[in-house]
């Protein structure tokens, strides 16, 4: 595999939206379910992968021969977190051609190198300068990325084959019938370790809507069944055709 550079997010038929896996996704050849796979096999506690710590990631981006080292932050004078358009301006000659750092700002992961930008919000690589990149957010914590030769992890990450059953068939048809509104599931083991749930989710201005107007849809994201998760998905599927027009622009 060639050196470390940012490539384009890759999710698959199980698709992560958080922003931890598509980082990693972003610089590796990993699908974004794959990468939270990965978290979740290096933590045998994770049940499913949303939030990630940074001792996460590092431990997924070192299984991708992939080291990550802390860069220390400059105040801007006021606050000891920086804005990102601060340290966009404190970095700029820092940020040479082929360099790569990975920054938490407002609680998110993001990729930048040189005037290249990407994240699990915008999943394309854009300009620094885009206007859906939050410059205003605050960061935390800032890290140099290097690679020799970014590696396939030696742990097996390939999506488990679906089991027999014609839910899984429908659920696939709903997700590739209606990209747009960008729905997922995840699986989850129970917490006795017996069985499986299915965490479902909509794009997340639909999430954030339904929240705002209080939709049942808001709290229920777990399922029992992969039919479960169909019927689901149905009624996401309602209510995003009665409110898509509210969120397609944002």
């Amino acid at each position: 595999m060639a050196k470390l550079k940012l490539l384009p997010i890759k999710d698959g038929r199980d698709k992560n939206r958080y922003c931890g896996p598509s980082v990693i996704s972003a610089l590796t050849k990993l699908t974004t379910g794959e990468a939270a796979r990965l978290i979740r096999m290096q933590s045998p506690d994770r049940k499913s992968v949303k939030g990630t710590h940074s001792y996460e990631v590092q431990r997924a981006l070192n299984a991708c021969n992939i080291n990550m080292r802390r860069c220390p932050l400059v105040s801007n004078g006021r606050s000891r977190r920086p804005s990102l358009a601060a340290w966009l301006k404190q970095s700029k000659k820092d940020r040479t051609p082929g360099r790569v750092f990975l920054i938490v700002a407002g609680n998110h992961w993001q990729l930048v190198s040189g005037r290249r930008y990407t994240c699990g919000r915008i999943r394309d690589i854009v300009s620094i300068k885009d206007k859906r990149v939050k410059r205003r957010a605050h960061v935390s914590e800032v890290y140099e990325l290097t690679s020799s030769n970014v590696a396939k992890p030696d742990i097996d990450v390939t999506k488990p084959k679906a089991k027999s059953n014609p839910a899984y068939y429908h659920v696939r048809k709903i997700i590739k019938k209606y990209p747009e509104f960008d729905l997922s599931y995840e699986r989850e083991s129970q917490f006795d370790g017996v069985g499986t749930d299915y965490w479902v989710t909509m794009s997340g201005p639909l999430e954030e809507l339904a929240t705002e107007l209080e939709h049942p849809l808001c709290d229920e994201h777990y399922c029992h069944s992969i039919f479960e998760v169909y019927l689901r998905m149905r009624d996401m599927v309602l209510f995003a055709k009665e409110h898509y027009s509210k969120v397609a622009h944002l």
